[in-house]
C-alpha cells in the first residue's frame, strides 16, 4: 500500500468518526483529494448490484460498478460505457458488444467478456451457484437472454429468445453491473458487504447505520475523480440532515421536505437544484389480501382519497398527480384517462355494494424514511388514514424499519402500503411491466407489490416488450393503462421533481431525471 493511499484511508476513516464538527471534515476546503460527505435518509441494504432493489443501495453501487451502456449526462439517451460499440442483427435477436480494453476491477483482475457472461448469468440461470439465495428481483428483465458467448476477451454476443425493445435499456440498469468474478468466487455471500467493480470509486469500509466509505480508484480507466473519496452518511430525519448541511457536516443531501426548499434557497451557503423527475408514489392494495381482492373495494379507496389535499399538505403544493402508474415525463403516458374523482359518497356506496356497509379495519404500511417520490411518508400516511376513515375504513399505520419494510411488502404481508418508483431506464416498460405484470408478482421478490395478476394486462405488456415499432408499442402501453385504471390495483399519488441540495463549494454535480447519483464529476472548490 502506497503512502498516499495510507494517508487517504486515514483521512476517510478520521472523517467518518465525526471529528471536525463545524465543517464536513478534512478535505472540505476543496482541491484534489477532497472528501465529500453525502447525507441520505437511510443506509444501504447490501452492495451486490445484482441483488439489490432499494435506491439507497443503488446510490452507492453506482459509484463502484459500471454497466456496458449508460445514460447521457442529462437524459435517458443510451451511450457507451464498458462497451465501446454494439450491433444488432436484422431479426433483432442477436446483439454483439465490443468491450473497452485496459479496464481492471478494483482487485486488479482484468475486465473482459468472461466477466460480462459471469455477471449476467447470475440473472439468467436461477440455479447459478453465485446467487447466494438472494431475491434477485430484477432477474426477470434478463431472462430473455437465450445464450451468452465470450467470442474473444473483448467481444461478447447475446442471443435472445425473441426480439426485445428494452434489452439495451435494461443493460444500462444497475442490476446489469459487471462484478469481479474473482471477488464473487473468493468472498461468496460476503461480497454483499465487500463489493468489487470497475467504477471510479472503490469500497473501503461500511459501518452499518453510520457510514459507507469509498475512495477514488487510482487505476480507473476513465476520467479520474477529483475527489479523494466519498462518505455516505445516513441521517434519517429530514430536519437533522438539513441542519448538518447548514453546519457543513455534510456536503450534499437528498430526499428533503418541500417545506425546506425556501430555507435552502435563502441560505447563501447552500444551492438547490431540480429537474423534472421520472418517478411516482402510489398506494398499493394487495390484490390477494381480502377485502382488497374485490375491485369495488379498491375503487372505493380510489374515490376516498383527496389527492389535492395530499399534494398541499405532504409536499406543499410542489407535486402533481394523475391517473396513471407512471409520470407524464415518460413517453407512452396516456393523456386520455381521467383520474378517480374524490367522492366519499361514491366510495361509501361502493363499499356497501362490496358487502361492507359499515366499512372495515385494516393496516396501512408507510415507509419510515423519506424517498425521492415521497419525502414525508409519515405525514402522507396520516392524510390517507383520515380520508379512509371518512368512508368507514379504519387503518392502523405500521412503519417498520426500511429493510424490513421492503422485505415484508415484497413478500405480500401488507394489506395497503405506500411505496413508489423512480425509473431505472426511462422506458414505460420499467414502470408498467416492472410494477404490474404477473411475472413480477412473486412473493418474496415482488416489485409488483399490488400482486396484480391480470392475464390480459400481462399479455399486452409482454407484447410491448418485443414490439420494435415505437408507434405500436405506444398503443399497447396506452391499452394497458386503460385496463389497469379499470381494475385499480394501485392508486398513483404523486409525480415529483428530482431534487438535490448541496453546499456552494460543491461543483460539477448534475441532477439526472432518472435519479442516477454520479459523484465522480464533483469537485470541492
Amino acid at each position: 500500500m502506497t503512502i498516499k493511499r495510507i494517508l487517504l484511508l486515514f483521512l476517510l476513516l478520521w472523517l467518518g468518526t465525526g471529528c471536525g464538527k463545524r465543517k464536513a471534515g478534512p478535505g472540505s476546503e476543496g482541491g484534489a483529494g477532497a472528501i465529500l460527505v453525502f447525507g441520505r435518509g437511510a443506509d444501504a441494504k447490501k452492495l451486490d448490484p445484482a441483488d439489490i432493489d432499494d435506491g439507497e443501495s443503488v446510490k452507492v453501487c453506482n459509484q463502484i460498478f459500471e454497466t456496458l451502456v449508460t445514460y447521457a449526462k442529462q437524459s435517458a439517451e443510451l451511450v457507451p460505457l464498458l462497451a465501446t460499440s454494439w450491433e444488432q442483427s436484422e431479426d433483432g435477436k442477436t446483439w454483439t458488444f465490443h468491450l473497452r480494453e485496459g479496464v481492471t476491477f478494483h482487485d486488479g483482475t482484468p475486465f473482459d467478456a468472461g466477466a460480462v457472461v459471469f455477471s449476467l448469468d447470475r440473472h439468467v440461470d436461477p440455479d447459478n451457484p453465485y446467487r447466494f439465495k438472494g431475491a434477485f428481483t430484477y432477474s426477470s428483465n434478463y431472462r430473455v437472454i437465450e445464450t451468452m458467448e465470450a467470442v474473444d476477451p473483448h467481444t461478447v454476443r447475446f442471443r435472445l429468445k425473441e426480439p426485445s425493445a428494452v434489452f439495451l435499456a435494461n443493460l444500462a440498469m444497475f442490476p446489469a453491473s459487471i462484478v469481479s468474478p474473482a471477488a464473487v468466487k473468493e468472498k461468496g455471500a460476503d461480497v454483499q458487504r465487500n463489493p468489487v467493480g470497475t467504477g471510479p470509486f472503490r469500497f473501503v469500509k461500511w459501518v452499518p447505520a453510520e457510514k459507507i466509505v469509498l475512495e477514488a480508484y487510482p487505476d480507473y480507466w476513465g476520467e479520474k475523480p477529483e475527489l479523494g473519496g466519498v462518505i455516505f452518511k445516513p441521517v434519517k430525519e429530514n430536519a437533522a440532515r438539513l441542519q448538518q448541511l447548514k453546519r457543513g457536516e455534510i456536503h450534499m443531501m437528498d430526499n428533503f421536505s418541500f417545506s425546506d426548499i425556501e430555507p435552502i434557497v435563502d441560505d447563501p451557503d447552500l444551492v438547490f437544484e431540480s429537474v423534472t423527475g421520472m418517478n411516482f408514489a402510489y398506494l398499493a392494495m394487495n390484490n390477494t389480501h381480502p377485502p382488497f381482492d374485490k375491485r369495488k373495494v379498491r375503487l372505493a379507496v380510489a374515490h376516498a382519497l383527496d389527492k389535492k389535499k395530499l399534494i398541499q399538505l405532504a409536499v406543499f403544493g410542489y407535486g402533481a398527480t394523475g391517473p396513471n402508474p407512471m409520470p407524464p415525463s415518460v413517453w407512452g403516458y396516456h393523456d386520455g384517462i381521467e383520474d378517480y374523482p374524490h367522492d366519499p359518497d361514491r366510495a361509501k356506496a361502493l363499499l356497501e355494494e362490496a358487502g361492507f356497509p359499515d366499512g372495515f379495519e385494516t393496516e396501512l404500511w408507510a415507509m419510515p424514511n423519506p424517498r425521492p417520490y415521497m419525502p414525508r411518508p409519515k405525514e402522507a400516511a396520516q392524510i390517507i388514514k383520515q380520508d379512509l376513515a371518512a368512508v368507514g375504513i379504519e387503518a392502523e399505520i405500521l412503519s417498520p424499519p426500511w429493510n424490513t419494510y421492503l422485505d415484508k411488502v415484497q413478500s405480500g404481508e401488507h394489506p395497503l402500503c405506500i411505496l413508489g418508483w423512480t425509473t431505472d431506464n426511462g422506458d414505460p416498460d420499467n414502470f408498467l411491466w416492472q410494477l404490474l405484470s404477473k411475472e413480477n408478482a412473486v412473493k418474496g421478490a415482488s416489485q409488483n407489490v399490488a400482486f396484480y395478476r391480470d392475464d390480459e394486462v400481462s399479455e399486452i405488456l409482454d407484447r410491448a416488450k418485443s414490439e420494435l415499432d415505437p408507434g405500436k408499442r405506444k398503443a399497447l402501453y396506452e391499452k394497458a393503462q386503460e385496463r389497469i385504471h379499470r381494475d385499480a390495483p394501485m392508486i398513483p399519488l404523486l409525480y415529483l421533481p428530482q431534487m438535490i441540495a448541496h453546499r456552494k463549494e460543491v461543483e460539477g454535480y448534475t441532477v439526472h431525471p432518472i435519479g442516477v447519483v454520479r459523484l465522480w464529476p464533483v469537485r470541492l472548490k
